[in-house]
């Protein structure tokens, strides 16, 4: 009752004096008091603290009732969904529903145009709205601690993103898509499923920071991320079975006598210095010529092509190390075992780990040599 009395006494004083910050956190709530979602909106209350109690809904006119929030902080609660309504928050910069137990997100979340940090870890989330690359403004995306098993394609949409936390999920693959992302500057996958990353990751200047250690089946690093920061930390240790590789539709190459390297199901052809065999095939290069017309504005309808080729003409699997040139479904690895390169501080002494250049030719390849890493 002391409790109760508490909160009805803080938000009767917030509405009468019109405070900005209402902070209702520890407070045994299982719902928003009456106070706040009845009566008169609270059109001046701009953030909202509800932390560590034990909501398990929010009510359907929150956005009608707090129509300027701009920040709301719902950490460590028992939500296990969010309204629709939640989108009808125009004005919402900063979410926090870290620590709950959400299943599903709702697209409407996708309504929140001037969104710039979203809190989703330790939930229940097994998968993301496509709505979500809707989030134009988006600078941090944290979904830590989730069921995930992919990501959305359509996160590249997020144009503004800088941060994305996907540690400890359930992912496969990283979509290549994330390539697109000009500002993104911190990626963080750390002890996830992956056994592969997007070639042309770390193209960008922008991304400085990847983070993906722990990922014990992983075998290969793109050699875009030489010079920059890599937590690469238990990696490539596991030895990997054949039931391992039915796991996810995957193409390997052969390294040596016993570690095979894993690529995405889009490179169906890998060849190193070794292979007699210097010609491209006609696939690769009738997906140049398509590239290249696109780019020249000769338009590639989405009838002429199947879906992942089309997919393919509009976003190469990858660049050459060398000249940067694109390639799609055939490459040719360089690797540089990284055992080797950090030999001084005897990280890696157990792993099957490399960094990989990808190139467009045979030619490339041979030509192609690590940068020089100043420290």
């Amino acid at each position: 009752m002391a409790a109760a009395a508490d909160v009805h006494s803080t938000v009767t004083q917030a509405r009468r004096e019109r405070h900005l910050i209402l902070n209702l956190n520890y407070s045994h709530l299982s719902t928003l008091p009456s106070e706040l979602v009845q009566g008169e909106a609270l059109v001046f209350l701009e953030r909202l603290f509800v932390k560590r109690n034990v909501l398990v809904s929010l009510p359907f006119n929150i956005a009608e009732m707090l129509p300027n929030l701009v920040e709301l902080y719902l950490h460590s609660n028992n939500l296990v969904a969010l309204p629709d309504e939640i989108g009808n928050l125009l004005r919402l910069k900063s979410l926090d529903v870290s620590c709950n137990s959400l299943q599903v997100l709702t697209p409407a979340i996708g309504r929140l145009q001037v969104l710039q940090t979203l809190h989703l870890a330790n939930n229940d989330i097994s998968e993301l709205p496509p709505e979500i690359g809707q989030l134009k403004k988006l600078l941090t995306l944290d979904v830590m601690l989730n069921r995930l098993t992919a990501l959305p394609r359509e996160l590249c949409g997020c144009e503004a993103l800088q941060c994305l936390m996907v540690d400890r999920n359930r992912l496969l693959s990283l979509p290549r898509e994330l390539v697109l992302l000009q500002r993104l500057s911190e990626l963080s996958a750390a002890r996830n499923q992956l056994t592969y990353l997007p070639a042309d990751l770390g193209w960008t200047d922008s991304l400085q920071y990847v983070y993906v250690d722990k990922n014990v089946g992983l075998r290969s690093i793109p050699v875009n991320l030489w010079l920059k920061v890599v937590g690469c930390n238990g990696c490539g240790l596991k030895r990997l079975t054949e039931e391992d590789d039915k796991i996810e539709c995957r193409n390997s190459f052969q390294y040596g006598k016993h570690t095979p390297v894993f690529f995405p199901p889009e490179i169906r052809t890998v060849r190193d210095a070794t292979d007699p065999c210097h010609v491209s095939s006609l696939l690769e290069l009738s997906l140049r010529v398509a590239h290249n017309n696109q780019r020249q504005g000769v338009v590639v309808s989405e009838e002429d092509l199947p879906p992942d080729l089309y997919g393919l003409v509009t976003l190469p699997s990858g660049h050459c190390s060398q000249c940067c040139h694109p390639f799609f479904t055939q490459t040719y690895a360089k690797f540089y075992p990284v055992r080797e390169l950090d030999a001084e501080n005897n990280l890696h002494a157990g792993s099957e780990l490399f960094f990989l250049a990808s190139c467009c030719s045979r030619t490339c390849l041979l030509s192609y040599s690590l940068p020089v890493r100043f420290i």
